[in-house]
């Protein structure tokens, strides 16, 4: 099914969900996307979503032309090529369909089930799953060598990075025709090649929460030196060197030696530490409920997330000098 289709011929993208990811990913196709002059469907039952994601978009493709790269006329042409309907037959000539529903598998395997009787045969499904098994989502569908996850950082306008997941049947064409796509719309995707929970991603963070979460537990030291600690350690090194750069230079005898030592001191635990089941209770939930390890009370949250996105689109930039 998969080996009749090529990147050229994708035109037709649907893209399910009008939350917080849908609306950023229809925009990176339809700006970056350009010289495919992709048509892009973003579907919602509600129209709500859909509103509320249309004047996320608004202020997004402002972010973009106050950037310079872009010219005004450009980004009317890519405002043009986004298309909102609540209708799913609407998809029916669709060569690639991208999920973004909520994580849960039987939503999303009910999805899955459903768009494959609306789309053509050789369209790719992907899913835009965080963490949850793409071989169990797609075990539905009757051609599974063309499901594929596509796990998006947020926001996808901004972050670079694609995880490309395979699932047990995933063929070697829906991994090389996802990857080629997304190179094409200014993304940086890497082939997890086991469907794995969590994919990679989301497991180096996990592993770092843990041993952050263990610390504070076991008072070794207070949130704001973990905080100093991480930023300007580890933190600061990442943005102009690569991992595993930084272990060969440390050199593989040493680290050998270092690991040997510390690996069995390192946290373990299988579940979240007791007291931050106590902080949810207690209803300190973090930014949504104005306090969590910090203090948001008093902040604008939404220009304080706005300054660090226009931080963040300046470290990208420095960083590209040392790839």
């Amino acid at each position: 099914m998969v080996k009749e289709m090529d990147l050229n011929k994708i035109k037709n993208i649907g893209i399910i969900g009008a939350g917080v990811m849908g609306p950023g990913i229809a925009e990176v196709l339809a700006i970056f996307g350009s010289s495919f002059d992709f048509n892009i469907n973003l579907f919602d039952i509600s129209s709500e979503a859909i509103q509320n994601a249309q004047k996320r978009m608004e202020v997004d493709f402002a972010k973009v032309e106050s950037v310079g790269i872009f010219s005004s006329e450009d980004l009317q042409i890519a405002r043009e090529r986004i298309h909102f309907i609540s209708d799913l037959k609407d998809l029916k000539d669709s060569h690639l369909i991208i999920e973004v529903i909520p994580e849960k598998i039987d939503l999303k395997q009910n999805f899955f089930k459903k768009i494959e009787d609306i789309v053509p045969s050789t369209a790719i499904l992907a899913t835009n799953s965080s963490g949850l098994s793409i071989t169990e989502i797609t075990k539905v569908t009757r051609y599974p060598e063309r499901c594929i996850g596509t796990h998006f950082m947020n926001p996808p306008l901004l972050m670079p990075l694609v995880e490309v997941v395979m699932g047990a049947k995933t063929s070697d064409e829906t991994v090389s025709l996802m990857t080629d796509l997304l190179t094409n719309v200014n993304k940086r995707p890497v082939l997890v090649k086991k469907d794995i929970p969590g994919y990679v991603h989301n497991r180096l963070q996990a592993a770092i929460f843990r041993e952050l979460m263990y610390l504070v537990d076991n008072e070794v030291m207070d949130v704001d030196d973990l905080e100093t600690t991480v930023r300007y350690g580890l933190g600061l090194r990442l943005p102009v060197m690569k991992v595993f750069e930084m272990v060969d230079m440390m050199g593989l005898d040493t680290i050998n030696n270092v690991l040997s030592y510390l690996y069995p001191a390192l946290d373990r635990s299988t579940k979240p530490p007791e007291f931050l089941k106590d902080m949810i209770h207690k209803g300190t939930l973090g930014v949504k409920s104005g306090i969590g390890f910090h203090d948001y009370s008093s902040k604008d949250m939404t220009e304080s997330m706005k300054e660090k996105e226009a931080a963040t689109f300046q470290l990208l930039m420095m960083m590209q000098q040392y790839d």
